[in-house]
């Protein structure tokens, strides 16, 4: 065999050395872009898993009591758009049924629960005191509650989330664990949760002269104009009736002061009673035959029958 032939076997070994190595470079190219490729959407998997794993099935409370089947927020918390604010024991609280990642958009998919309460004044989910009730209205109310549907959108901060983002979306539009309902709720609800939370009230401030009790020398006020209060929409359709007792004063002019909840209804109920009886008139209690401040309690009855 001459040199020549040599040659050309030589060269024929060197190019398919060189394709075989640019079939391999590709090859392991390709592997590395498909293992990136893959590595985020493990992670986006994970991370779905993990959100759904944290928040699926609870209950959680807004920091603002927005009504609407359909809620968007910015990062900070902020509402996009307008949405009204209602009693929070009607739109207050939401138990998660999806909760998901789209693109920078956290999206939770829940119901609305309707709360009522016990003798204990311990808050309950209406859902769950009718699902074992018999009867077509009950059974009739039981779907109308199951389908208090609300889908919220939470804008986040990052283009690739993580769990402290989710966490950080989550607190900035609901109440963490650890965070009173006082710091939500309207003022009126402040003694019901100081007891329920076993935590001081904070007294309004004032510059009046402290309240009286009655007795002792200290008459009992009597209402001179006492409209009724309006019925919630909840509560009419739900046949929803009982009595809230309020506490106030009654200042040296007869008009109803710091109103607190005392004995809750829910569905809203309670926030018709305190509007009434804002508006409440009295001829004030007297010490000695002048007009003094003093404390008492009222019932304010809800019937529809």
């Amino acid at each position: 065999m001459n040199s020549k032939t040599d040659n050309k076997m030589t060269d024929n070994k060197v190019q398919r050395s060189i394709r075989h190595l640019s079939r391999t470079g590709a090859m392991t190219a390709l592997l590395a872009l498909t293992l990136l490729t893959m590595q985020p959407a493990r992670a986006d998997q994970d991370l779905e898993k993990q959100v759904k794993f944290d928040y699926l099935e609870k209950v959680l409370t807004l920091r603002h009591f927005y009504s609407g089947e359909h809620l968007k927020f910015h990062a900070d918390g902020t509402l996009e758009g307008y949405a009204s604010v209602g009693p929070w024991t009607v739109d207050g609280q939401i138990e998660v049924e999806d909760i998901h990642v789209h693109g920078t958009q956290l999206v939770i998919k829940g119901r609305r629960i309707h709360r009522i309460f016990d003798a204990q004044q311990k808050p309950l989910d209406q859902l769950a005191t009718v699902r074992n009730a018999s009867g077509k209205e009950q059974k009739d109310l039981e779907k109308v509650l199951q389908h208090l549907k609300v889908e919220i959108q939470i804008e986040l901060p990052s283009q690739n989330p993580d769990e402290k983002d989710i966490s950080a979306a989550i607190h900035a539009v609901f109440l963490t664990g650890s965070e009173s309902m006082m710091d939500s709720v309207p003022t009126y609800w402040q003694a019901y949760f100081a007891k329920q939370e076993g935590k001081p009230r904070t007294a309004p401030e004032t510059k009046k002269a402290p309240a009286y009790r009655v007795g002792g020398g200290i008459s009992a006020p009597h209402a001179t104009y006492a409209p009724d209060p309006e019925y919630s929409d909840e509560a009419r359709q739900a046949k929803y009736m009982g009595t809230i007792v309020l506490y106030l004063v009654v200042d040296s002019s007869g008009t109803a002061a710091d109103v607190q909840i005392m004995r809750p209804l829910g569905l809203g109920l309670d926030e018709k009673a305190v509007n009434a009886v804002r508006s409440w008139k009295f001829r004030p209690a007297e010490k000695d035959g002048e007009p003094v401040p003093v404390t008492i309690n009222v019932e304010v009855n809800f019937h529809l029958y």
